[in-house]
């Protein structure tokens, strides 16, 4: 069955376009619908000012199935909407390069699954498999 997908992803500092690109790509080779689109442009707050920003982004999380998480590098915005859908009962997952210092509140957030990828190649494979129902 086809789920409704947040992306989170820092967008402020750091940013990594290819790693959102290669998650965003998976969400959609498995059959799901990225409804976060946003996170992959150029300009992802589309002029909105912070406050519709908040509103955009808390109600995307709101109307997801599961969301998709780069937890590789810290950001309260990725924080937060972790957060939230987990307060909402939604699917969590947490994706992070290997090698990375993980936050402690995210390694005991309960019910989330974390994947620790070392590169491209294993983040598709690792989250496809995840995506698909295949572990």
């Amino acid at each position: 069955m086809a789920k409704k997908v947040y992306l989170s992803v820092p967008i402020i500092s750091n940013r990594d376009t290819r790693t959102a690109l290669e998650i965003a790509g998976v969400i959609g080779s498995t059959g799901h619908e990225l409804i976060s689109t946003w996170v992959l442009k150029e300009d992802p707050n589309g002029g909105l000012d912070a406050a519709g920003v908040f509103e955009r982004d808390a109600d995307g999380v709101r109307k997801c199935d599961t969301i998709v998480a780069d937890v590789s590098i810290p950001s309260h915005g990725v924080g937060m909407e972790v957060m939230l859908a987990h307060t909402l009962g939604k699917e969590v997952i947490c994706v992070y390069r290997q090698g990375t210092r993980l936050s402690w509140m995210i390694r005991g957030l309960p019910g989330a699954v974390l994947i620790e990828f070392k590169d491209g190649r294993d983040l598709r494979e690792k989250l496809s498999m995840k995506l698909s129902g295949k572990n």
